[in-house]
């Protein structure tokens, strides 16, 4: 088995676990067998181009997603996007924290704002 296909297989089982959708449903939005999902899982079969653009579009993604490995995500991603990603994250948490105070002292005069940075 290719590293190629060990990547398919990876990426199919996660996204289909973060959508909560099972072989039989994936297969029903790709409009193919969910016995074939079940072996291109297994590691039997290999989809054809105009398979994986099907299975693709029923997980959500572009194709070539389907094939990336880890390095691959983290490359394409760029260096900063740890860091973006970061700074939305605590931009969130600043901002729900600020409705969570407001909502435990409604008489307070304060009023959310932008986080600072």
């Amino acid at each position: 088995m290719t590293e190629l296909h060990r990547n398919l297989i990876f990426n199919m089982k996660r996204r289909r676990r973060l959508l909560a959708i099972s072989q039989m449903q994936l297969a029903e939005r790709a409009e193919i067998s969910a016995g074939y999902v079940g072996e291109v899982e297994l590691g039997r079969k290999y989809p054809s181009p105009e398979i994986l653009m099907r299975i693709a579009s029923a997980l959500g993604v572009r194709p070539y997603r389907l094939l990336m490995g880890p390095d691959d995500v983290a490359d394409a991603a760029g260096a900063d996007a740890v860091y973006d990603a970061a700074g939305k994250i605590r931009d969130r948490i600043a901002a729900n924290l600020d409705e969570l105070m407001l909502s435990l002292d409604p008489d307070s005069p304060k009023k959310p704002g932008k986080p600072k940075r």
